[in-house]
């Protein structure tokens, strides 16, 4: 199935060149290209998520760590890296506390930018490497943030699909999660399916894989 990203931009040379960039790094993949917040709201309510989101923190009508919030808002389970001209450590701090998977200023070079890019549409977190060295307290923030699990929450899950999310890492069948959980059969089919929906995933087996990749830390 091909692979869907969503670039919010109001530069339309930053929709060429990221389309672009993507088109390359994922042949066939569908790019919706967007100017608004308001624009890519709708269109994330009128499609399914995004395998990636990448959004620049200055628009027309918002501004900020606001972008991600009403981004995360609208589509929890999709990854949002930034592509921002503002490369500071307090303020990519904001946005990774915010959610972020990733943050590629815009004064990175083409090469550098794709390098980004792979690494992010393969579930890997990225930030400029060179913020690391200017500040030793933002370094110790960036690095703990960077190396903190995922909280399975953050994918909108509640707390019931969580305890079915860690019984199928463990490769327990739907009777089995029954059983254990106390549960329905169809219950139990409705928590699994919302999981597969939360992780983009369509089997089990690739649940298991998205959530190692993303880092998912599922309390036993």
């Amino acid at each position: 199935m091909a692979r869907q990203f969503l670039v919010l931009d109001d530069h339309p040379f930053v929709h060429t060149a990221l389309g672009q960039m993507l088109a390359d790094l994922e042949p066939g993949g569908r790019i919706t290209l967007t100017h608004r917040l308001e624009q890519a709201l709708s269109s994330l309510r009128q499609n399914p998520a995004p395998d990636l989101i990448l959004a620049d923190l200055h628009l027309p009508d918002a501004n900020g760590t606001e972008v991600l919030t009403r981004l995360r808002q609208q589509r929890p389970e999709a990854p949002i890296a930034v592509f921002s001209a503002h490369a500071d450590a307090p303020t990519i701090l904001r946005c990774l506390e915010a959610g972020a998977i990733g943050y590629i200023p815009k004064t990175h070079s083409s090469e550098a930018v794709i390098n980004a890019l792979r690494l992010i549409t393969s579930g890997c977190p990225y930030v400029p490497p060179e913020v690391l060295s200017l500040h030793a307290n933002s370094r110790a923030r960036l690095e703990a943030h960077l190396a903190r699990p995922a909280d399975p929450r953050h994918l909108g899950l509640t707390d019931r699909q969580i305890d079915v999310l860690r019984l199928i890492l463990r490769g327990l069948p739907n009777k089995l999660i029954c059983r254990q959980l106390r549960l329905a059969e169809g219950t139990v089919k409705v928590h699994v399916s919302a999981v597969l929906r939360a992780l983009g995933v369509r089997n089990r087996t690739q649940a298991v894989i998205a959530a190692s990749r993303i880092g998912l830390d599922v309390p036993d």
